[in-house]
């Protein structure tokens, strides 16, 4: 499947490999995938946290959030098996309706505009259909331009955060 042979010094930048990507079984980038996760979740964080208290609190949350539900990892790759981003998906009985549904804790992309986010998107709500999801839902910051991505693939917002900083 990818081509492997060459050296990374060897191999065309990723930029121009990203055209050409396959979404996989993303269980043997977990590393990756949590490596970019928590850079990019430090990034809409508001608190100014040490790098070791950040690092500590992100494992802690993601045990939590490993340890009930169906996960599911799926991950984007170029032709050499490169990281181009991945999707992160849960499977749980919904708190309000009570009724299977999958949760996506994470859609992230290396390189936007290139279809990655939505081809990703598609594999997370097929997963999820097949398991025998009812709905399918997830968390954008109020400021973050995905907002209106996802508004126009099919999710609309149904309910609202309040928040307090103490």
């Amino acid at each position: 499947m990818f081509s492997t042979k060459k050296s990374p010094s060897e191999l065309p930048p990723i930029e121009q490999t990203a055209k050409d990507f396959t979404i996989i079984d993303g269980e043997d980038y977990l590393d990756e995938i949590f490596k970019n996760d928590m850079e990019i979740s430090r990034s809409f964080s508001r608190f100014q946290l040490g790098e070791e208290e950040y690092r500590e609190n992100y494992e802690k949350v993601i045990k939590s959030l490993l340890s009930t539900g169906e996960h599911k990892f799926f991950v984007a790759a170029d032709p050499y098996g490169r990281y181009l981003g991945h999707v992160w998906i849960c499977l749980k009985v919904d708190t309000v309706d009570f009724v299977p549904s999958a949760y996506i804790y994470d859609i992230e992309t290396l390189i936007p505009g290139r279809g990655i986010g939505s081809a990703l998107l598609e594999k997370a709500e097929e997963w999820a259909r097949k398991k025998g999801a009812r709905k399918i839902s997830l968390r954008v910051e109020a400021n973050n331009p995905a907002r209106g991505w996802y508004a126009e693939k099919g999710y609309s917002e149904r309910a609202v955060i309040m928040e307090k900083l103490l």
